[in-house]
C-alpha cells in the first residue's frame, strides 16, 4: 500500500517538501546531534549550561517529529489553511535553527567567542516551535468541525480584525458538542497532551526571559512568591522539562493507538483502551495543573506515603505523572492485539518493540523511581553515586530516547514500510532496547562507576538503538508516497 500526502491545497499554493522527507531529514539530525553530544566530551547529565542549551537541539528534533506525525495520523493536511509557510515548515525550520545553535554549544570557547549568535539562533528556534505548539493545538481543536463541515466562523468585520468574535469562532459551539462527544479518546488524549506541551514551552520562555533580562517585569511576582531571580528559575525549570517530556509521551500514546485503530476493535478490548486513553488523559490534566502551580505559585507537592522521619516516601508530582505510565499500559495489550497484515501487532517487530518503548520508560521512570524515592535515606547517603547515576539515566533514556524511539518506530509504521528494511529496523532497535534497558538498571543498581561493564552495556545498547534510527531514517527516505491535491479528497 502507498500512502498518500496532500502536495497541493489549490492551484496557487503546492507543498515544495513533503512530509515524508522532513521526517527522514529529521531522524537523520536527532541522530547526529544526539551522537556528537555522546561523543565530543559534553557531560552524560544536564548539569552545566552549555549541555542544557545543546540537549534543546535533540528535544527540538524530537517534538518536531511528534509534529509530524500528528500531522499524518490526524491528517491535518487536508484541512490545514492554503498558508506560505505551513505548521510542517515551521517545525522544520526550528529543527535547522536549534542544530545551527547547537554547534556552538558543543565547546564552551567557542560558544563564548559567538555566544550571541548562539542563543539567537536557538531563540529563533524556541520561538518556531512554540508557535508550532500553538498552531497544532488549534488546528486539533477545529478538526471535528472541519471534517463534518460544521467549521463555518462568522466574522463581521472585513477584513477580518482581532478581537473576541475572531478568537471565540476558534471554540466550539453547543450545536458542536456531538462532534467532540464522537471524536473519541484518543483524540482528546492527542488535543491534551499538545495543549499541555504548549504551556510547558511557554514556561520554558519565561525561564529563558529571567536567565536573558533578569526578573523584570516578573520582579514584583517573584518578591510576592517570595523567589529571587535564581529561585524563580528554578521553580520554573522542572516543570518545564517534566511536563514536556510527559505531554510527549503521552502524545504518543495517542498517535498510537489512532495509528493503530484500537477503537474500532470491540467489545472487551475497545472498552480497556477506551479506559486507557482516559486515565492517561486525566493524568496529564492533573500533571499541567500540578506544574502550574509548582511554577507560578511557589507550590511544593506533598510526599504521599512518606516515613517517620520524613525522608522516604512518594513525590507527590511524580505521582500526578504515574497516571500517564497506567493508562499507556492499559491501553498496552489491546493495542498488541490489533492486527496488522493479518496478524496481532505484537508479532510485527515494529510495533512490537514500539510498545517495547512504553515497558522500559514505565520500568525506569516508575518502578525504579519510586524504588528509589521509598529508600531516598540510601540513595541520599551510602548509595549517592547511584542516585547520581539515575539522576542521569531517567531524563536522557529513561524520557527522551524512549520517546524519540518510539516516534521513528511510528514513522516506519506510519509509512508502511514492509520487507527485509522493516523486519531490520524492528529486531535492531528490539535488540537496542533490551540492551541499553538492561544496562541503565544494572548501572543504577549494580555499578555505577562510569566504565564498570553495566556502563558499557548500556552505551553498546544505545548504539544499536542509533543504528535502528539510522535504518529508520533510510526506510523513511525510501517509502513510497502519492501526491495528490486536496481537491481530489474532496
Amino acid at each position: 500500500m502507498v500512502v498518500q500526502e496532500v502536495r497541493a491545497i489549490s492551484y496557487t499554493h503546492t507543498y515544495m517538501l513533503s512530509i515524508k522527507m522532513m521526517t527522514a531529514a529529521t531522524i537523520a539530525v536527532i541522530v547526529v546531534m544526539a551522537g556528537l553530544y555522546s561523543f565530543l566530551g559534553l557531560p552524560p547529565g544536564l548539569d552545566t549550561y552549555y549541555a542544557k542549551m545543546y540537549f534543546h537541539s535533540v528535544g527540538i528534533g524530537i517534538a518536531a517529529l511528534a509534529t509530524f506525525m500528528v500531522i499524518s495520523v490526524f491528517n491535518l493536511q487536508q484541512y490545514e489553511p492554503p498558508v506560505d509557510f505551513p505548521i510542517s515548515y515551521r517545525a522544520f525550520a526550528a529543527v535547522l535553527f536549534a542544530a545551527a545553535g547547537g554547534m556552538f554549544y558543543l565547546n564552551p570557547a567557542l560558544n563564548a567567542g559567538f555566544a550571541d549568535i548562539a542563543l539567537g539562533l536557538y531563540v529563533v528556534a524556541f520561538i518556531l516551535i512554540g508557535d508550532v505548539g500553538g498552531a497544532l493545538f488549534i488546528q486539533l481543536l477545529i478538526l471535528p468541525r472541519k471534517r463534518a463541515g460544521a467549521y463555518k466562523p462568522k466574522v463581521r468585520t472585513t477584513p477580518p480584525r482581532m478581537g473576541p468574535e475572531y478568537v471565540l469562532r476558534m471554540f466550539p459551539r453547543r450545536e458542536d458538542w456531538p462532534l467532540y462527544a464522537m471524536a473519541g479518546s484518543g483524540y482528546w488524549l492527542a488535543l491534551i497532551a499538545v495543549a499541555s506541551a504548549f504551556i510547558a514551552g511557554m514556561i520554558g520562555f519565561v525561564n529563558l526571559w529571567v536567565r536573558i533580562f533578569g526578573l523584570s517585569f516578573f520582579s514584583a511576582y517573584a518578591s510576592f512568591l517570595g523567589l529571587d531571580a535564581s529561585g524563580f528559575i528554578g521553580a520554573t525549570l522542572d516543570p518545564h522539562t517534566h511536563e514536556m517530556a510527559l505531554a510527549l509521551m503521552a502524545g504518543i500514546v495517542a498517535l498510537v493507538a489512532h495509528r493503530f485503530h484500537v477503537l474500532g476493535l470491540n467489545g472487551l478490548k475497545k472498552n480497556v483502551a477506551r479506559a486507557g486513553l482516559w486515565v492517561a488523559s486525566i493524568g496529564v490534566v492533573a500533571m499541567t495543573v500540578v506544574f502550574l502551580a509548582v511554577a507560578f505559585f511557589n507550590y511544593s507537592p506533598p510526599t504521599l506515603f512518606a516515613s517517620a522521619d520524613g525522608v522516604n516516601g512518594m513525590a507527590g508530582d511524580d505521582t500526578v505523572m504515574s497516571f500517564i505510565a497506567l493508562g499507556a499500559m492499559i491501553a498496552l495489550i489491546p493495542l498488541a492485539m490489533t492486527r496488522l497484515n493479518g496478524k496481532s501487532s505484537w508479532k510485527d517487530s515494529v510495533r512490537l518493540s514500539l510498545l517495547g518503548t512504553w515497558v522500559a520508560a514505565v520500568m525506569i521512570s516508575v518502578f525504579q523511581a519510586f524504588f528509589i524515592e521509598f529508600h531516598e535515606d540510601l540513595f541520599t547517603s551510602t548509595l549517592g553515586a547511584n542516585d547520581a547515576v539515575f539522576s542521569e539515566v531517567q531524563p536522557l533514556f529513561g524520557v527522551f530516547l524512549l520517546a524519540g524511539l518510539a516516534l521513528i518506530l511510528l514513522a516506519v509504521d506510519y509509512y508502511e514500510i514492509g520487507g527485509w528494511l522493516r523486519r531490520y529496523v524492528g529486531w535492531v532497535a528490539g535488540i537496542g532496547l533490551i540492551i541499553s534497558t538492561a544496562g541503565a538498571s544494572l548501572w543504577t543498581f549494580a555499578d555505577p562507576t562510569v566504565g564498570g561493564w553495566p556502563y558499557w552495556v548500556h552505551i553498546v545498547g544505545v548504539f544499536v538503538v542509533g543504528v535502528s534510527a539510522l535504518l529508520a531514517c533510510v526506510a523513511t527516505y525510501k517509502a513510497r508516497i502519492s501526491s495528490i491535491s486536496r481537491s481530489e479528497l474532496e
